[in-house]
């Protein structure tokens, strides 16, 4: 937020004014100026941008300021899919889209976007694979999927980065429901672990939970292929880091995969592993829980279809089938994309494939030979420590901000602030005070000799003073 802030000063500084028209009309004029920081010369549209993408990582749940969006899961359910999935932590890509004509204008600022977008999607990935708490591999995979809409920013794709946030939003809150349903019939139990076989006593929550983990996969035609589908298509034919920003993208896809459907078979599929008091209790969700699933399931599987892309209208015939695109290019712009359609049927394919493979290699581990992910758990215990504790990420902020800032506010703020100089003026007035009266009180002694050299001395300083007087 403070890197928001100073971006928001620039700005103004700059421009003269906050406003959206002006600035974008004058940005143009002042992407040659420069400014000089610690005998460096940088752009100041450059700055700009960055400072702007400070405040969208740390409110989009960015490496590095990511680590608060896991937490924040904890609260209830309807929260995390309204605020926490589909809402609040979008606001950062929204608007690095919105001030497109500033970020189009600095190269180095749309790299770092996309840099950190794509290692953010793959990181985050990562993690979800091996954790056990249903909502924390749904908080991972809102980060991995904010790090696809942050690539599509770099590389020029605004629109399909605010139409992967669009479709994103539905699967999301869908997903986030249904963990919301699961915990309800579970009495709370968020281990996946404790789960299993929950299809048959829950059959709508797992169709709207299948439907959601298809979608969020990218398998057609479910919403989020298309999105997803288009942001990996144009970065892969972007320039600069484009290729490795698709690389990244497309093994952080095939992750996506398999973490989506290894919840789905942990969750529904097998035996029931938790304990028989859980198992007594199982039950579906009421309708005022389930009509909600089904409500967003329909957006999950059919909110894509306003934003088809360019290769499957020309084979069905529909033309202007990107209806999102249009709607949003006035503000968004469009890439200009110079491509064949083999070369975008050869990118969609290999997408859908290796979505595919993620989900085929979830149900060999975890339906058809459950003993493979717990013998790579084994031999690569140093991987699978490095995963489930999140690259130990938590520990290192302790470490070298947490406890170092506590430190200091116990023996500096604390200690000295409050010890020395606080206390120090609350006890050290009333002890002077008394000191000063101890003294004072030593002349009233009741000695006459002590009230004579008091008066001799009392009236020698009057004609010292009258003696002064007279003189001046």
């Amino acid at each position: 937020d403070f890197g928001f802030g100073l971006g928001v000063i620039m700005v103004f500084l700059t421009f003269g004014t906050l406003a959206y028209l002006p600035v974008f009309e004058g940005a143009g004029s002042m992407a040659a100026q420069s400014i000089n920081i610690l005998g460096m010369d940088i752009s100041l549209i450059t700055l700009i941008a960055l400072l702007f993408f400070c405040g969208a990582v740390g409110k989009s749940a960015q490496i590095p300021l990511h680590v608060w969006l896991p937490d924040a899961m904890e609260g209830p359910t309807p929260v995390s899919a309204l605020i926490h999935a589909a809402t609040m932590v979008t606001a950062g890509v929204f608007m690095v889209a919105r001030l497109n004509p500033i970020f189009s204008l600095s190269p180095v600022a749309m790299g770092v976007v996309a840099v950190v977008g794509a290692v953010t999607a793959l990181f985050a990935a990562t993690i979800a694979l091996v954790q056990n708490d249903i909502k924390r591999v749904i908080a991972y995979s809102t980060i991995s999927q904010l790090g696809y809409m942050f690539i599509a920013c770099g590389v020029g794709a605004y629109g399909a980065g605010i139409f992967h946030l669009y479709t994103h939003a539905f699967f999301k809150a869908l997903l986030f429901l249904c963990a919301g349903s699961v915990m309800h019939a579970m009495g709370g139990e968020v281990n996946m672990q404790k789960m299993g076989g929950l299809k048959k006593y829950m059959p709508v929550t797992y169709a709207t939970m299948l439907l959601a983990s298809l979608s969020i996969s990218g398998i057609p035609p479910f919403a989020g292929f298309f999105s997803k589908d288009e942001i990996l298509w144009v970065a892969y034919n972007g320039g600069g880091v484009g290729k490795i920003v698709w690389a990244l993208g497309a093994l952080a896809a095939l992750l996506t995969a398999f973490y989506s459907f290894r919840l789905i078979y942990l969750t529904f599929h097998g035996e029931f592993r938790g304990t028989e008091e859980q198992k007594h209790h199982l039950h579906e969700s009421p309708g005022t829980m389930t009509i909600p699933l089904i409500i967003l399931a329909i957006g999950a599987v059919a909110a894509g279809w306003i934003g088809i892309p360019p290769i499957i209208s020309s084979i069905t015939g529909v033309e202007h089938a990107s209806w999102f695109a249009e709607f949003m290019k006035p503000v968004l712009g469009h890439p200009d994309i110079e491509a064949s359609h083999s070369t975008e049927a050869m990118v969609m394919t290999f997408s859908v494939a290796i979505a595919v493979v993620g989900i085929a290699v979830a149900w060999l581990f975890y339906i058809k030979r459950r003993e493979i992910p717990v013998s790579l758990a084994r031999r690569y215990g140093l991987i699978y420590k490095l995963l489930y504790n999140k690259y130990y990420v938590d520990e290192i902020y302790n470490l070298i901000v947490v406890r170092p800032t506590m430190l200091f506010s116990r023996y500096v703020l604390v200690g000295l602030t409050d010890g020395v100089i606080i206390e120090g003026i609350v006890n050290g007035v009333p002890a002077l005070i008394n000191r000063l009266g101890a003294k004072v009180r030593k002349i009233q002694n009741g000695l006459l000799q002590t009230y004579g050299t008091m008066m001799a001395l009392g009236l020698f300083l009057i004609l010292a003073i009258a003696f002064i007087v007279i003189i001046k």
